[in-house]
Order: structure tokens, then sequence, then C-alpha cells
């Protein structure tokens, strides 16, 4: 894990989908090895409504949202945080899906390298039957209090991501990183 730079995130958005739904809380975690060197997290105004179904998930209502940064306000700090950083999340397809279309709407680019802790997971303990950040957890004994907010899900894959490295050594870990495929501009 020495000289590896990663940055662990994780979104909270109003909608399952990743394409259509809204950022309205972010992580970001950032890593130089196993060191933590920055945490940031954000609520972020989505301009909508957020669903019954994101509420109760997640505990985040309209009233927590109304004065908070809309995305474009918050986009450079993400930028920063994840510049030259290996981005890491448990199913980084969706976190990076929304972070794209969220940029896109900003009028950005957003394309860094990615490492996935669920695909990971999948290739370093076949034998669970779950895959979920929280069954992986629990199977790690690594604690996960509050399933559903950005930092505390960012900062279980943080510990699984250095569980993993711990076990199964940086070169396993990061055969397993996507590289960007271009520059990240912001």
């Amino acid at each position: 894990m020495h000289g590896q730079r990663f940055a662990v995130i994780d979104v909270e958005l109003t909608d399952g989908d990743p394409a259509r739904g809204r950022v309205m809380e972010v992580a970001v975690i950032a890593l130089d090895g196993g060191t933590e060197r920055q945490r940031w997290d954000s609520l972020v105004n989505p301009r909508q409504r957020v669903p019954w179904f994101t509420r109760k998930l997640t505990g985040i209502h309209d009233g927590m949202l109304a004065h908070e940064p809309c995305f474009h306000e918050v986009a450079s700090t993400i930028a920063t945080l994840t510049q030259d950083r290996i981005l890491v999340a448990h199913n980084v397809r969706f976190d990076l899906t929304a972070l794209a279309h969220e940029f896109a709407r900003a009028g950005l680019s957003f394309s860094p390298a990615t490492l996935c802790t669920e695909r990971l997971s999948r290739r370093l303990m076949p034998q669970m039957e779950h895959f979920n950040l929280g069954s992986l957890c629990r199977s790690l004994g690594i604690a996960f209090p509050k399933a559903h907010r950005a930092m505390a899900d960012a900062e279980a894959t943080s510990a699984l991501l250095k569980r993993f490295i711990q076990d199964h050594g940086t070169d396993r870990v990061m055969q397993e990183a996507v590289q960007a495929p271009r520059m990240m501009r912001a």
C-alpha cells in the first residue's frame, strides 16, 4: 500500500439510477498509502425533492438540503481531493456514473482511475454469499454503524480496502484498478 494514493468516495443520490439521480451527499477520504491525509463530506442541494423511499433509506430530507451548496459549488473540491488518486468505491460504477453526470451538468469532465471494492471482494472472497458492504464488513469484523450515509460508507470502504491490502498485498489489489480513460479537468 506504500506509495499508492487513493480517494475513497461515496455518494448518496435522490434516485437509485445513477444516471437520473442527483447527488445529495458526498464524502471523500484521501489516503496516501495506509495513512489518511484528509477527509471531507458535504450535503448537496439536488434542486429537486427527495423521494420518500430515499428519505427513509438515508434519513436525508428536503429540509436538510435547502441551504446546502449545489453540486457545481462543490465540484472543484471533489476534483481537488481526487486528483492524481485512484478513486475507490464499493460498486464504483454507480458512484462514478453519478459523479460523471453531475460534473457534466456543471460543464466539467470527471474520469479518474478507479478501483471497485465490491468487484475486488468477489475475487478475493469468492466464498461469500453476499458482496454488499454491510455483509463484507460483518464478515471481516469491520465497524459499519450507519449505512447509506456518505461518510459512514466511505469509512467502511476505506477499512475494507486497507484490510484487502493487508491480507492479500498491494499487487493483488492493484490488479483490479482501472486506468483513467482521459485526464480529469476541473
